[in-house]
């Protein structure tokens, strides 16, 4: 089943990548995992191409 592309603004990417780089420990994998469920439809993988973190980082949130 295909899933479709996520087309996120280059804005808003920027910002996803800025937070998740400025964030640290819970905070920052609750918000990964946030944002994971609000952009990502909770895909892990997309989050990780995305704001370039770890899968294992927003799962564990």
């Amino acid at each position: 089943m295909a899933h479709p592309k996520i087309e996120l603004a280059q804005k808003v990417q920027s910002s996803l990548k800025d937070a998740s780089i400025k964030l640290t420990g819970y905070k920052k994998r609750t918000f990964m995992a946030q944002a994971t469920l609000d952009y990502f439809g909770g895909s892990p993988r997309k989050a990780e191409t995305y704001m370039g973190c770890s899968k294992d980082s927003s799962k564990r949130a």
